[in-house]
Order: structure tokens, then C-alpha cells, then sequence
């Protein structure tokens, strides 16, 4: 088991990552709104307030899910590509996969891996 951290950089892109996910079957994943710290700071200079308009003004989600295998996540970014998603060349999302020794919920019980 592993768990699964995305960060989808574009917003644009959440809903076809969010469909991807669905179809490779990695499902009871949480949805976290947040703001890229760079962005979000340099926006806060008060010398260039207002200037400068970022479009969705660094603005990101966060996904965290279980994955059951690497096989499964590589079978996502597959399906990102086929659904026409540019992820090898243009900034859309950051996928970080971690193994998990140890996990515990109402439906899985204790489990060490």
C-alpha cells in the first residue's frame, strides 16, 4: 500500500484529475483548496499590490489518497495523458507516492505492511 500526495499546480485541470482517479480505481481520496506560499507572499508586497493580476492567484489543491500498488499511479498519469493533459511539459501537478508500513481506519482495521 502506498500513500499517494498530489498537487495540482493548474486548477484548471482539478476535475480531470479528479476523473482520473475514479477510472484507475483509487477512490476515498480528500480534497484540500490551498495556496502556493511563494505566489501567496509576493502577492503580499505591498509596493506591487494590484500591478500584477496572477491568474487564479496561486491557487492549488491538494489530493491524498491510498493507492494500492505504483502500477495503479502509473496507470493515472496514462490516463491524465490520453485525456489530452500536457503533465510531461507544462506545470499541472506534482505526484509524490510513499510507501506505508503501518496503516488503521474503520474498514481496513490495523494493518503493517
Amino acid at each position: 500500500m502506498y500513500f499517494l500526495f498530489i498537487k495540482i499546480v493548474d486548477i484548471n485541470y482539478k476535475e480531470d484529475v479528479t476523473m482520473a482517479l475514479e477510472s484507475v480505481g483509487i477512490t476515498k481520496a480528500s480534497y484540500i483548496e490551498s495556496w502556493n506560499l511563494e505566489k501567496s507572499l509576493s502577492d503580499e508586497i505591498t509596493l506591487f499590490t494590484g500591478f500584477f493580476q496572477r491568474e487564479n492567484r496561486g491557487q492549488q489543491v491538494i489530493i491524498t489518497a491510498l493507492a494500492e500498488d505504483k502500477e495503479q499511479v502509473k496507470r493515472l498519469l496514462d490516463t491524465l495523458r490520453v485525456a489530452g493533459l500536457d503533465i510531461d511539459n507544462s506545470e499541472i501537478l506534482r505526484l509524490l507516492l510513499m510507501p506505508v508500513s503501518l496503516a488503521f481506519d474503520w474498514d481496513l482495521g490495523l494493518k503493517e505492511f
